[in-house]
């Protein structure tokens, strides 16, 4: 399941990057989203599976696509000049973070070593831990997501239309 999980997220996420299309590359984000609450499953965090659909897929994509949408951009703008030198850049930095995070996975250590150590194994996060964290600990970095995505939809609806 890992493998299933991991590839649809991967190859979503390449069609993201690949696509020229705003609106399918903003569809391939949400596959790629929902292949990242498989991860989470197979994790054994519920919470973060449903936060993961509920929060990123159903609200954040929603709004980007309606950005997208009422922007209207479909249409790529072609790039004046070409700068090959940007391109072998990026592709040395991620074999770079890719080489780095085979030598982390392959150590390994974190968790065995605070096994080793005697402290207590991370547990699953649960509603009334998030709850509590949410409402209590978070509350006015909540308020202020809340009111950030507000005054971002105002933003992109007085960007459209002019004559409101």
């Amino acid at each position: 399941m890992f493998i299933t999980f991991a590839l649809i997220t991967l190859i979503a996420a390449l069609g993201m990057l690949l696509q020229k299309n705003v609106i399918v590359a903003g569809l391939c984000m949400v596959a790629a989203f929902f292949g990242v609450a498989g991860l989470f499953l197979l994790l054994g965090n519920p919470v973060a599976a449903a936060f993961q659909v509920i929060v990123y897929t159903g609200a954040i994509m929603v709004l980007v696509l309606f950005v997208i949408m009422m922007l209207n951009s479909h249409e790529e703008e072609k790039a004046e000049v070409s700068h090959p030198i940007q391109r072998w850049v990026s592709v040395a930095l991620v074999g770079a973070l890719c080489v780095g995070a085979v030598k982390l996975v392959l150590a390994s250590t974190g968790l065995k070593a605070l096994n080793a150590s005697g402290a207590a194994m991370p547990t699953a996060m649960n509603l009334q831990k998030v709850g509590f964290s949410l409402f209590a600990d978070q509350l006015l970095g909540f308020e202020v997501a809340g009111l950030l995505l507000l005054s971002a939809m105002i933003g992109a609806v007085a960007l459209t239309k002019r004559n409101l």
